[in-house]
């Protein structure tokens, strides 16, 4: 029997609202396929959902597929485990039915939680850490080169609720922010300025972040995608390990039009 820790279910929930199914669906062998759902509660990354969109935590995978495309994503799910629906067949497959409709698959992450309970050793040395929160993040919005940790956004329904900086003398060595993704989860983004990478910056502000939010009651996430092995060893220097992969179609956008 598999034990889940506390965040893996609260992720689970989480991708139960976002996807419209049950959070134990993500725990399952079998695929689950359900049409988008606006459902009060999700992680608001779009105005309009994907018209195909694909979790797994490792296991079956729950699928929401529009009306056009619900006979293919019944099949690709009844052909195919969780796991292999994200392997580059399968992502080549899915985007040839894709095209049809005026898509492709416009993104593929790795998201990852923190381990529980959340021990991480980063700290900072030579430099101080300041927190930033609510109407004092605004301070920051003068600064560029920060667009992974800020969405240079303090109001609407997902904005930018911490910020925590790294700061040598007055300069800003790096910033780790966190959006509030939804009202249950945040998701943490870094940036460190290329002359002060290498140093331990980018850990210690990850995870002076997760804690900050962990005591704020949020669960906090880290994303990545496959080939930024940078920043997976970051997540797993901060204590975080790898908890559900995701992928979301997007449209095609024929620049010529005007």
């Amino acid at each position: 029997m598999i034990i889940r820790s506390d965040m893996e279910l609260a992720a689970a929930k989480q991708l139960g609202i976002d996807f419209g199914c049950a959070p134990d669906s993500l725990f399952k062998y079998e695929n689950t396929v359900t049409l988008p759902v606006k459902k009060e509660g999700r992680r608001m990354f779009y105005d309009e959902l994907p018209l195909f969109r694909a979790a797994t935590m490792g296991m079956g995978a729950v699928i929401s597929a529009g009306e056009a495309v619900m006979p293919y994503a019944k099949l690709l799910g009844s052909q195919r485990s969780g796991t292999e629906i994200f392997c580059a067949e399968s992502i080549s497959a899915i985007n040839r039915e894709l095209f049809t409709h005026g898509c492709y698959i416009g993104g593929i992450n790795q998201y990852y939680l923190p381990r529980t309970p959340y021990r991480s050793g980063a700290r900072a040395e030579g430099y101080s850490l300041r927190v930033f929160e609510g109407e004092d993040i605004k301070e920051l919005y003068s600064c560029e080169g920060f667009s992974n940790a800020l969405l240079y956004r303090s109001e609407g329904v997902r904005r930018d609720i911490l910020a925590v900086c790294a700061v040598n003398g007055r300069r800003i060595m790096g910033i780790a922010g966190a959006s509030n993704d939804s009202p249950a989860m945040a998701q943490i983004g870094i940036d460190v300025l290329p002359e002060f990478r290498g140093m331990g910056v980018g850990a210690a502000l990850v995870s002076a972040c997760a804690g900050e939010l962990l005591a704020s009651g949020y669960v906090p996430y880290y994303g990545t995608w496959c080939g930024n092995v940078i920043s997976q060893r970051l997540a797993a220097k901060c204590g975080f390990v790898p908890a559900w992969c995701e992928m979301y179609s997007a449209m095609i956008v024929n620049n010529n039009e005007k």
